[in-house]
């Protein structure tokens, strides 16, 4: 009878973790449909100044003042800085 007691007691621990786990997975999904929706407005944005600044002829220094004090900086890691900086923001609200 023990041996019952004890398997049934094992079930219930199981299927626990079973739903815990399966929260766990839902709410992981969630997150990685924000942050992709958050991509994609960030993705949005940046072609949007890009777009504003080749039509009113702009430079990133015009921009973004002190980046001309970083030549040795490959416009890509600058980049990823500003995107980096959009996250936070959006993370914020």
């Amino acid at each position: 009878m023990s041996s019952l007691k004890q398997l049934q007691q094992q079930k219930a621990d199981l299927d626990l973790k079973i739903a815990q786990s399966m929260e766990i997975a839902k709410k992981i999904s969630l997150d990685l449909e924000q942050a992709q929706i958050r991509q994609e407005e960030i993705e949005i944005g940046t072609a949007k100044i890009r777009d504003l600044m080749e039509k009113y002829n702009l430079s990133q220094e015009d921009i973004f003042p002190g980046a001309s004090s970083s030549k040795g900086v490959s416009i890509e890691h600058r980049e990823s800085k500003t995107l980096a900086e959009m996250r936070q923001y959006f993370n914020r609200r």
